[in-house]
């Protein structure tokens, strides 16, 4: 069954089934997301979302640094987040990919962790997706948190939010 959904820059076709190892999710869309240039990623929605960007590459274009910014009403935070030094950001990539594989549900909490600790993804199924954000400055010993829990909605803003990231980053 084909599945053909809008994406914000460009369209990307979805088979049934097809997303069936997070880590290739790159991969897989590569073909079928625009290449036009993604500046940023945004997950969730006005009352309650976290976007993705501000992306420094290196000198062979992959990516060394990416801002995260979490916005929920009386709270707009922000944190520069290192990739990691071997797999960059897949593992990020991969975790959402999982989710949007897993849009039925799953039993439990699947969680994702930034190399340095200052990005840290907690995401339970309950019939909506509710994902725990916790932003860190761990650049001091003293460095503030601050955390917020937003909601999708399993499926179409879910395999968006993937796809979204799997293009930035």
């Amino acid at each position: 069954m084909l599945l053909g959904q809008g994406i914000g820059r460009g369209a990307l076709l979805v088979m049934a089934g097809l997303i069936t190892n997070g880590l290739q999710l790159r991969a897989r869309y590569r073909c079928c997301i625009s290449m036009a240039a993604v500046d940023s990623a945004t997950v969730g929605r006005a009352r309650g979302s976290l976007q993705l960007g501000d992306v420094e590459r290196g000198p062979g274009g992959g990516v060394r640094y990416v801002t995260v910014r979490l916005r929920t009403p009386g709270l707009d935070a922000a944190v520069r987040i290192c990739a990691h030094y071997a797999t960059g950001f897949d593992e990020l990539v991969a975790f959402f990919g999982e989710l949007a594989d897993g849009w039925r549900g799953w039993q439990g909490e699947r969680t994702y962790e930034s190399l340095e600790h200052d990005l840290r993804f907690t995401a339970v199924h309950d019939g909506h997706v509710r994902l725990s954000i916790c932003l860190r400055q761990t650049s001091t010993p003293s460095g503030w948190s601050a955390s917020a829990v937003i909601q999708l909605d399993p499926g179409e803003e879910l395999i968006q939010a993937a796809a979204d990231l799997a293009a930035l980053l």
